[in-house]
């Protein structure tokens, strides 16, 4: 066998904190072979993040490496250097990083940035370097690549900051690549892109991939070998197909079935993980799984287990794997009833959402300049009691605004908002408070959205001193609330960063709750989480309607958590809501070619699903410089003479199912 580019063997990485010695990494062993993909996979907290640093050289000044080597070129990457390192760092090895929107330098240009990556081609002249920097932009497909070369990064989306990010880590044609969650801050769309990007530079460059994630699909979608990480310790590692059609570590057989996506129907109950990763300041004795594990036996109470061969190249960590070769019969969950009424709670009609782009400066500067953007267009829904109502769409879409409307947090230009048959658009602070009561948001970030300063029982009770705490006891509101999502005592004294996301969600949810409102709007509850915390987050939602009544809207671009929270789901695309229907029809029978491609960019955890192109092509256009006609004809597949002049008009087909569109798909 060719030598691996990279080998990981027997690595433990400790830092020292103020609590004691956390044991981040223990015996970790992998290897990256050339021209392959290797994906590792785990929760939040299990050690991906601390491994690719320990690789790169870019660990913490607490930390300690302990024990083991990493081989990179037969040299032990840990015992560099700073200086040797740099000599490896970016040009033979390279890595993108998970947030898109912190890269790049903000205030030099794109091209100066991919030109300096070429700093060591001395006998290479400007132009030449320049020429090169040109090429690698047209290989991540930026259109226009000489006359963008000189904008700067927030003059490109999110999407377009990452495929940058990808040219300038591959300028020097790097013997290995770290993604690290690259797709994190991605739409669905534009994540399918940046798969299909990747496979295609890496077939292209033939570098080896160290690929870091928690979504299964995308490694499915990406991955040849996977290796599986817990709490610090690798518990499974082999070929792709085995690791997802014959998993044997309990911890990889239930993060599979975790995955939203992976469940087609509306079930009444996700699978999810009991319990929380360990303590890693005081490691239990035993397998470190065996506390959530469900299916341990007496040796793994005082035994570690070691990795075992399953196969010359499936390896897995676990006394009791063999109950898990033979796969279990799965029986489907139950389905989800509605409990929905007839009583609208909110109705939404012709909502337009308008903002400023500029001060006085600006119009002095550039008079021809738009002076402002309108972020949602005629937009109507109805969400009726008990109800939960799911917008999708990319970034950008206007979602957010179209919340932000209801709550009156933004001002909305035209249209109607009528919150139980009462008009609230444009109503003055004061008169709006008393609605305010019976209306809550849950905000995109969970814990960004907490004051860093206050302790978590104060913010929750904050909602009763802005609004009114006579003759109420905050003890015991704050500890029924805490009760209803899960969460005990012990959390009353923490302060926002002590808590993980999945605990940052459910202290929004209950924040949220406070009051008793008819109407929450959660926006990307999930986004972030595990797939085995979105699993215990939307059961948390679910069950919380289902005992008090509550009607939701749910802002989300993930259209497997929108499947199973939502009885009905609109499809927002610039502003407007291009298709809305029941939750069931939408997915099964896409009238829009926006909507089939949206379903179509889910990525699945099953490698025999692996998609040959991407949903969708390009970005969504700027709001300021609107498409005529049918504003998604620039991307659509089938668009006429027609979509390209004029504005389609809403068509019923059936079952209160609407589209905005001249050639509906067929089936629909």
């Amino acid at each position: 066998m060719a030598r691996p580019v990279l080998a990981v063997r027997h690595l433990s990485v400790d830092f020292r904190t103020l609590r004691g010695r956390v044991h981040a990494l223990r015996d970790v062993s992998l290897e990256v072979p050339p021209n392959k993909i290797v994906g590792v996979l785990g929760e939040s907290g299990c050690g991906k993040s601390t491994l690719i640093n320990a690789v790169t050289g870019l660990l913490a000044n607490n930390a300690e490496i302990t024990r083991g080597e990493v081989i990179f070129e037969q040299a032990d990457l840990a015992k560099l250097s700073e200086r040797e390192l740099l000599k490896v760092r970016g040009e033979k090895i390279s890595m993108v990083f998970q947030d898109p929107m912190t890269a790049q330098n903000p205030v030099i240009s794109v091209g100066r940035q991919m030109t300096d990556t070429l700093y060591r081609h001395r006998k290479l002249s400007a132009g030449e370097k320049r020429k090169l920097a040109t090429g690698m932009f047209r290989k991540v497909g930026i259109s226009d690549p000489e006359e963008r070369m000189d904008q700067f990064p927030h003059e490109f989306s999110g999407g377009m900051r990452q495929r940058i990010s990808i040219a300038m880590a591959l300028m020097m044609n790097p013997d290995l690549f770290i993604a690290d969650e690259p797709t994190t801050a991605l739409d669905v769309t534009m994540e399918a892109q940046f798969i299909h990007l990747l496979r295609e530079l890496q077939a292209d460059i033939g570098c080896a991939v160290l690929f870091i994630s928690h979504n299964l699909g995308l490694i499915a979608e990406l991955c040849d070998e996977v290796v599986v990480m817990y709490a610090g310790e690798v518990v499974e590692k082999g070929p792709l197909a085995e690791i997802f059609f014959n998993p044997c570590h309990h911890y990889t057989r239930r993060l599979i079935e975790c995955d939203p996506s992976r469940v087609l129907d509306r079930s009444a109950v996700l699978p999810t993980i009991p319990g929380r990763l360990p303590n890693l300041t005081r490691l239990p004795a035993g397998c470190i799984f065996r506390s959530r594990c469900g299916h341990a036996i007496a040796e793994c109470a005082t035994k570690s287990p070691p990795l075992l061969a399953v196969s010359e190249t499936h390896s897995v960590a676990c006394f009791n794997h063999a109950s898990l070769i033979e796969r279990p019969a799965g029986g489907r969950a139950p389905r989800l009833k509605s409990n929905a009424s007839e009583n609208p709670v909110l109705e939404v009609d012709g909502v337009h959402v308008r903002y400023p782009t500029g001060g006085l400066i600006r119009r002095l500067l550039r008079p021809d300049a738009p002076r402002h953007m309108d972020a949602v267009i005629d937009v109507g829904l109805k969400v009726a009691e008990g109800q939960t109502f799911g917008l999708a769409g990319e970034s950008g879409s206007g979602k957010s605004s179209l919340g932000r409307a209801i709550m009156g947090l933004t001002p909305a230009k035209d249209g109607s908002i009528r919150f139980k048959g009462d008009e609230i658009r444009g109503l003055p602070p004061r008169e709006f408070k008393r609605y305010r009561r019976a209306m809550a948001m849950m905000f995109q970030d969970p814990v960004a959205s907490l004051s860093p300063r206050q302790k978590v029982r104060r913010l929750v009770m904050e909602p009763f001193e802005i609004h009114g705490a006579d003759g109420r006891d905050l003890n015991r509101e704050a500890e029924n609330l805490f009760q209803m999502v899960g969460l005990s005592r012990e959390f009353f004294d923490r302060y926002a960063h002590e808590l993980s996301g999945g605990q940052a969600r459910r202290v929004g949810v209950a924040r949220a709750l406070a009051l008793r409102p008819a109407l929450i709007i959660a926006d990307e509850p999930t986004a972030g989480l595990d797939v085995s915390v979105q699993g215990e987050i939307l059961n948390l939602l679910r069950e919380l309607q289902r005992e008090l009544g509550l009607t939701y809207i749910v802002i989300s671009h993930n259209l497997p958590v929108l499947r199973h929270v939502s009885d009905r789901v609109g499809i927002m695309y610039l502003g407007r809501i291009v298709e809305q229907g029941p939750t069931d029809r939408i997915f099964s029978r896409p009238a829009h070619p926006y909507t089939r491609a949206l379903l179509d960019g889910i990525p699945r955890p099953d490698p025999s699903m692996r998609r040959k192109l991407e949903s969708i092509e390009g970005e969504i256009p700027s709001i300021t410089n609107r498409p005529p006609g049918c504003e998604f004809h620039p991307r659509c597949p089938i668009a006429s003479d027609l979509c390209r002049a004029v504005p389609p008009a809403a068509t019923e087909l059936n079952q209160d199912h609407v589209v905005h569109c001249h050639n509906p798909l067929q089936g629909a």
